[in-house]
């Protein structure tokens, strides 16, 4: 969920100790925005209230964010996407002209199959297509698409 979210600048995974809701938990992730930093802690956190060593992070200047079992459960079906789709603009990266991006944001103005918009652009590379309308998923200059993975 953080790799995809193309608001989230930095992550950075076990950052440090937090003293939250009296006890001191190992943060899972230290998020960074354009307008705030956030600590994440998911779901049976790492309790330890007797490590000496460890950078101290503090939950009055961070927000903690506590991210419940339901929560994570509900977005399994998104991060099962996105586990799909990040290898792909990771691996294209570099790859995928300025020009595709836009032809393929132009067509899918209205949600599209995604096998309507590899077929709409066929004469092109079907690997560079599906990384382009990934792209334009993460970058959030396209808002959903009719997407089969399959």
């Amino acid at each position: 969920m953080i790799e995809s979210d193309p608001a989230i600048a930095h992550s950075c995974e076990r950052p440090g100790f937090v003293q939250f809701r009296g006890r001191r938990y190992l943060a899972d992730f230290l998020l960074s925005c354009s307008d705030r930093q956030e600590l994440v802690l998911l779901p049976n956190p790492v309790i330890d209230e007797e490590a000496k060593k460890g950078l101290e992070l503090s939950a009055d200047v961070l927000n903690v964010r506590l991210v419940d079992a339901a929560e994570q459960a509900a977005s399994r079906m998104w991060i099962d996407n996105w586990q799909r789709m990040l290898p792909s603009i990771v691996a294209t990266r570099g790859f995928v002209s300025v020009s595709l991006l836009d032809a393929v944001e132009r067509f899918v103005a209205s949600p599209k199959p995604l096998l309507a918009i590899e077929r709409e652009f066929s004469k092109g590379d079907p690997v560079l297509v599906r990384a382009a309308i990934f792209r334009l998923l993460h970058t959030g200059r396209v808002q959903q698409l009719l997407i089969s993975l399959g």
